[in-house]
């Protein structure tokens, strides 16, 4: 791979960070705090057995190039993250008179093939005061992930089939993970989730009908979804090839993956001018939305490619103020990106719910719905609330209780309530109608 991999050697000063690899940091961090507190947020649950496997540790620890401090990497930002999560558990917990505290029963596998990396992250945790927990709870392993899978897998079954999980596999391009083992993990792990590094723009810039290069997507098991001499053969006559064949790559990823629920998160390497995708893979649409709810809070920038319904949810790190200490331009005005992505994804909305809400004459449950449209928009739960409501109120859709209340505000829509078309024909707003239309009409009913 033409991508440069970080190294650690002792005695010696750590590599310096990208900053694109801060933002992938953050995601980590703020996903597992939401997910270990939204999993236990019934006070009945005791305790919560989870498995954190890091498949390319590294040597654990790096330097900041906005000031030359020793920066903290992926091994021991999981294990403070989750027992963050773990305390703020037992915190609402005693504030809302539960005696009986929380405790989180986890296990940390850290993995990194590269032997001096190796050696340099167990340095680190145990100057972190981690060494007596090591081979306990928390587990440093020399060698390729994919070598230690089956074990890893026989190990989290052994615990029972609803043993939580979470792989973090950022591979340094996007050869190192062979789809077939991460339909494995899902067919024999059905509670995992993976969060997978894929250097789409690696992938694109070096396509060719090499052996090498062939033998690469054959290795990782892509190399039958894509047609690379059909691609070739495009290129010059295709003015948005690249697109093409992220659409291309779309497609193919959360079919080879196995996974059910599929969240790709765009993110630009000012240091390689190139990008990838962070992608969240799982089989729960709870999963899903929650991920895609951190996207909302830490995304910059959106994109779109190729074909409707293909959205991509984006990140450049020289854009976003918390690392660089300058504010977007346009960060104080009506024209920031949030309020514009949002406001494009209620329109998008409230044109689109309508025509497929009508494909189920008697209704459908909320929660269905979103599981059959999850991976196909950047919305989520709550903006298809949103949109469902404002539908609602100009009678163009119905959303009923379970004792067949009509709800009327988009915050009371639970996941159990059915969306249907109206059951009297009302006059049909045009789809041009824009959004500021069908809101002041609203108002004025």
């Amino acid at each position: 791979m033409p991508k440069k991999e970080y190294d650690w050697q002792l005695g010696e000063d750590p590599p310096k960070i990208e900053l694109h690899s801060l933002a992938k940091h953050r995601v980590y961090e703020e996903y597992l705090l939401h997910y270990i507190q939204v999993l236990n947020s019934n006070p009945k649950i005791p305790k919560f057995r989870l498995t954190l496997i890091d498949g390319f540790a590294g040597g654990g620890v790096y330097l900041d190039p906005r000031n030359n401090s020793l920066y903290t990497g992926s091994p021991l930002r999981l294990i403070k993250a989750a027992e963050a999560a773990a305390s703020a558990v037992n915190v609402k917990r005693q504030q809302g008179g539960v005696r009986n505290p929380f405790e989180l029963q986890a296990e940390y596998f850290f993995i990194e093939k590269k032997k001096s990396n190796h050696d340099y992250l167990n340095w680190y945790l145990r100057e972190q005061g981690l060494g007596e927990r090591l081979n306990k709870d928390i587990f440093s392993w020399p060698g390729q992930f994919t070598k230690f899978l089956p074990t890893l897998i026989s190990r989290i079954s052994s615990k029972g089939k609803s043993q939580r999980c979470i792989f973090l596999l950022d591979q340094y391009g996007y050869g190192e993970i062979p789809f077939p083992d991460i339909q494995t993990i899902f067919a024999k792990l059905p509670h995992a989730e993976i969060i997978l590094t894929f250097a789409t723009d690696w992938l694109i810039d070096y396509m060719s009908n090499k052996p090498e290069y062939l033998k690469t997507l054959q290795r990782i098991g892509i190399a039958h979804e894509l047609d690379i001499d059909q691609l070739l053969n495009s290129k010059n006559d295709t003015p948005q090839w690249r697109q093409l064949v992220q659409f291309e790559l779309h497609k193919a990823i959360p079919k080879l993956s196995g996974a059910l629920h599929y969240t790709p998160f765009f993110i630009v390497s000012p240091e390689a001018n190139r990008s990838f995708w962070l992608i969240h893979l799982s089989n729960h649409p709870r999963a899903r939305d929650v991920m895609t709810q951190l996207h909302w809070q830490l995304k910059n920038h959106f994109t779109h490619y190729g074909g409707a319904g293909l959205h991509m949810f984006g990140y450049d790190p020289m854009k976003d103020e918390q690392l660089i200490g300058v504010a977007d331009m346009f960060g104080n005005s009506e024209f920031s990106f949030d309020k514009i992505a949002r406001k494009r994804t209620i329109e998008g909305i409230v044109e689109e719910l309508p025509r497929l809400i009508h494909r189920f004459a008697d209704g459908i449950r909320f929660d269905e719905f979103y599981r059959l449209v999850a991976n196909q928009t950047p919305a989520t739960s709550d903006h298809i609330r949103e949109g469902a409501n404002l539908l609602a109120e100009i009678k163009e859709l119905e959303i009923l209780g379970p004792n067949g209340e009509r709800r009327r505000k988009a915050n009371t829509i639970t996941n159990q309530d059915i969306i249907r078309p109206p059951q009297q024909k009302t006059l049909s707003f045009s789809n041009n109608v824009p959004l500021e239309r069908k809101n002041e009409k609203a108002t004025k009913k």
